[in-house]
């Protein structure tokens, strides 16, 4: 199925003008340099309490699930 001119034109400038408004609802946002200086911690770390400089780990370290501890459900049997 062939497309005629006239409707290949139309087309392409209706995605022109489409990607046209959509360039323009971007919003950029300046970094704030502040919050960078300050790292991962939550709170600004200060130097009479080192203890508030230290990081929290987002997820504590668990060992995977080993096969012979059967805590998937059991083994599926084999035909």
């Amino acid at each position: 199925m062939k497309m005629s001119k006239s409707l290949k034109v139309i087309l392409s400038l209706v995605f022109i003008v489409f990607l046209a408004l959509a360039a323009t609802k971007i919003e950029a946002r300046a970094i704030n340099y502040r919050d960078l200086i300050r790292g991962d911690h939550g709170m600004p770390c200060d130097k009479a309490k080192p203890g508030s400089c230290t990081k929290q780990p987002a997820n504590p370290y668990k060992r995977g699930c080993e096969e012979s501890q059967h805590c998937r459900g059991p083994t599926p049997s084999k035909m």
